[in-house]
């Protein structure tokens, strides 16, 4: 009579738990590789729609002798009211000024086609919006403002508060967070670390 043993093959715990480790590093890796092609990404794409943003400025300060002053906002402070100046003056419906230009004395608008998100502001988030045909009149546009790739407006100020010259433009980057200079510099900043994700890096303090 033969013998049935009682041993049969299978994975062992250290067998299984070695697996379980490899199998939770290739996971980290292609997770941490997937979210830096997205930050790169969104980098670039914020980028982009800032030099398209630069552009039109000095378009606009070209035809019109200056660039939308912000200090003719009744808050300079707000920087989704800013925002929303911007996205107005370059669109054509107020002046550099801020005030409402009629709808038969409207010209071109400076903003090139789609390359800019525009956003909304919804309870306490931001979210992407697209425009109809009947927002398209200034009467009944909501408050919309050029929106970065992380959600947040563009931060858009001229005359500049801290004194260097020509427009501030810079998104604050994958943290939303920034100094702010509201004050005329002396000397260049020491960058501060919520700086370092800027774009572009060179904003606001010129480091």
């Amino acid at each position: 009579m033969k013998k049935i043993s009682a041993n049969k093959s299978g994975f062992t715990l250290v067998e299984l738990l070695v697996v379980i480790v490899i199998i939770g590093v290739l996971a980290g890796i292609t997770f941490t590789g997937a979210n830096y092609l997205l930050g790169a990404q969104e980098e670039k794409q914020a980028a982009s729609q800032i030099e398209a943003l630069s552009l039109a400025l000095d378009q606009y300060r070209s035809e019109m002798g200056t660039y939308p002053a912000t200090d003719s906002i009744s808050n300079t402070d707000d920087v989704f009211a800013r925002g929303a100046f911007l996205y107005l003056s370059l669109s054509g419906y107020v002046d550099s000024e801020g005030d409402e230009i009629e709808q038969d004395d409207r010209g071109k608008s400076f903003l090139p086609g789609d390359s800019i998100n525009l956003g909304i502001q919804e309870g306490s988030r931001n979210e992407i919006v697209t425009l109809s045909d009947d927002e398209l009149t200034l009467g009944s546009m909501p408050e919309v403002f050029p929106m970065d790739p992380w959600f947040e407006p563009y931060i858009y100020e001229y005359p500049r508060k801290d004194g260097h010259k020509g427009f501030l433009l810079f998104s604050k980057g994958p943290d939303g967070k920034s100094s702010v200079f509201a004050q005329e510099l002396t000397a260049t900043p020491k960058k501060e670390l919520i700086d370092e994700d800027n774009i572009p890096t060179s904003e606001p303090g010129k480091w």
